[in-house]
């Protein structure tokens, strides 16, 4: 019996190390994918009007943010939505 309960203990070991080693392998490639992202941003040329509302992007921020395509306000808005639509029992549809 005590052999079983040590094999079932290891068992469940292994499983969790399975999980948490996928799931840095998931994270490592979300963080990879946005260094991708800002990489791909920073080589494009900053817009002087938002994308969203079509205010004039200050100075101080396209050179702080290279390749930023809204101003600081749709930015933030747009952050907090995405952040919202991740949460955990948040609908992805």
């Amino acid at each position: 019996m005590n052999n079983e309960l040590d094999q079932l203990d290891v068992s469940n070991s292994e499983e969790g190390e399975q999980a948490q080693a996928i799931a840095l392998i998931r994270e490592a490639q979300a963080l990879d994918s946005v260094r991708q992202k800002l990489a791909k941003q920073r080589s494009q040329p900053s817009l002087t009007e938002c994308d969203a509302c079509g205010e004039d992007i200050p100075l101080a921020r396209r050179l702080a943010v290279p390749g930023v395509t809204m101003c600081i306000y749709c930015q933030s808005k747009s952050e907090r939505f995405t952040a919202s639509y991740r949460q955990p029992g948040a609908s992805s549809e």
